[in-house]
């Protein structure tokens, strides 16, 4: 049996990265762990008692959370017993650590029958990629990873780098099958049916939404606002940036950032939107999106759109004594003026926040892609607040920021 974190927004952003790393480098299926998953406890053994018992405690230690924040950084590997093991590193939040920590305190006295590294003070926090993998499987992963080899195709992997968070504890039986999941925002324990049911996580990652100021957050200010790649209309938006809604219901996304932009941004303000409002096939144009939009819009065209009316290649702003560079793709080498100073851009999404956060200050650019954002407009004023000539570089609109 086993405790572990089930990746629930996100999940298909990885898969999707895993196999293109297994592909690339060749790894058998048979030592590919498919499912992404963090371990808390275990494998152990444990009676119907037992079980009873652990139900009771995860409810218990559960309740005092809520959602568990934590960091993917890239690969890592390990020499184990059967062979190499590679894995996505995990950087806990300390709420993380501190709940990890008192779950394990208090099952070893249920289940004994455990793991010498589950009372590890210095628990590795991780998710396994590959495993058994010999010494010729390995070497080629590793050249492939530290070389930077693209290939015939001109590929190269990503350094995969995303802050994400818990929002469930997943308690398997010894088919891997869930028994219950503990809900950290509906605060309940759900059995297997209401775990699996669309409707409840539907529901859960409302009530997230909600605790992070992602849904129903209001703002009144006089101050400039920038937002970018909204992607209306583009359910697959949902897998390729973890954004937290269910890929099938795209109605709900629209809705929430509309409705977003609107308690943020007043019909007095003006607003920088910096490309890539809309997207897919059949999602309707930027044209029938606008009007519901509050604000002055200067449009900022992107890289899936055509001539918006009235849109723009970039723009420069200057706003309380700084200057800066409006553009939807910020990478160099495709600037439209020779520049400097510091960028405000969309494109990258959450899909290289190694190199593009919110706010990286060696590169001077500040990524307000609507995933790092909180999926709504954020005031330049506030972004002036942050002193950013200091920051070495802050992940999201909600993260501490690393001062040079």
């Amino acid at each position: 049996m086993l405790i572990e974190i089930r990746i629930g927004p996100g999940k298909r952003k990885i898969t999707n990265w895993i196999s293109n790393f297994c592909d690339k480098c060749r790894i058998p299926d048979s030592k590919v762990h498919r499912v992404p998953h963090i371990s808390l406890y275990g494998t152990f053994s444990a009676d119907r008692g037992q079980v009873e018992r652990v139900k009771s405690l995860l409810t218990t230690i559960c309740r005092k959370y809520s959602y568990l924040p934590f960091t993917i950084d890239d690969l890592q590997s390990i020499k184990g017993e059967k062979g190499f093991v590679i894995y996505f590193n995990i950087i806990p939040s300390d709420a993380l650590k501190q709940f990890r920590d008192e779950l394990a305190a208090n099952l070893f006295s249920i289940v004994p029958d455990t793991k010498p590294f589950d009372y590890d003070k210095n628990f590795l926090f991780h998710s396994t990629l590959a495993y058994k993998l010999s010494d010729s499987d390995f070497n080629r992963i590793s050249k492939f990873l530290n070389s930077g080899d693209s290939g015939s195709d001109g590929f190269i992997m990503p350094y995969f780098y995303l802050p994400m968070a818990a929002l469930r504890i997943t308690f398997l039986n010894n088919q891997s099958r869930i028994i219950c999941e503990y809900d950290l925002l509906q605060h309940r324990l759900l059995p297997r049916l209401n775990a699996l049911n669309k409707t409840e996580w539907q529901r859960t990652s409302r009530f997230f939404r909600i605790q992070k100021g992602m849904e129903g957050y209001h703002e009144q200010t006089d101050s400039v606002y920038l937002t970018s790649d909204l992607h209306l209309d583009h359910a697959n938006i949902i897998r390729y940036c973890a954004r937290p809604f269910l890929s099938s219901n795209v109605d709900e996304m629209n809705s929430v950032l509309v409705e977003n932009w609107n308690n943020v941004v007043h019909d007095s303000n003006t607003v920088y939107f910096l490309g890539d409002l809309t997207f897919g096939r059949r999602a309707r144009p930027a044209e029938y999106w606008l009007p519901k939009l509050n604000g002055t819009i200067h449009y900022i065209r992107g890289n899936h759109e055509g001539n918006v009316r009235n849109s723009q290649d970039y723009a420069v702003i200057t706003h309380r004594g700084f200057q800066f560079l409006l553009i939807h793709n910020p990478d160099r080498k495709q600037l439209p003026i020779p520049w400097d100073g510091w960028v405000i851009h969309g494109h990258k999404h959450d899909n290289d926040m190694k190199e593009y956060p919110f706010i990286n200050g060696e590169r001077k650019t500040i990524n307000v892609s609507a995933e790092l954002t909180n999926y709504r407009p954020v005031s330049l004023d506030y972004i002036l607040s942050l002193n950013p000539d200091t920051i070495k570089r802050m992940d999201t609109i909600d993260s501490i920021p690393l001062r040079n």
